[in-house]
């Protein structure tokens, strides 16, 4: 398995800044097996912060690829 890179909508990112928890949703260790739709939760002691699994996007470069999750806020069923 792969752990993906954590990218973030606009909203996720105010939601993340707003609560303090940034670092740590950047840092979710997110593997590829991980799917649009899929809600992420964060645990805290004052309150779950839940997220959702917006896109997957290979990033390819000179330093090789790598997978993007994209998530965001609020975490809601992804229309088909």
């Amino acid at each position: 398995m792969r752990k993906c890179i954590i990218a973030l909508t606009d909203s996720a990112r105010r939601y993340a800044d707003g609560h303090g928890i940034m670092k740590e949703v950047t840092k979710l260790g997110l593997d590829d097996d991980c799917l649009p739709g899929d809600i992420v939760s964060l645990e805290r002691e004052e309150m779950p912060h839940d997220f959702v699994i917006l896109r997957r996007r290979w990033v390819i470069s000179g330093e090789g690829r790598r997978l993007e999750l994209t998530l965001d806020y609020p975490a809601r069923p992804l229309k088909v």
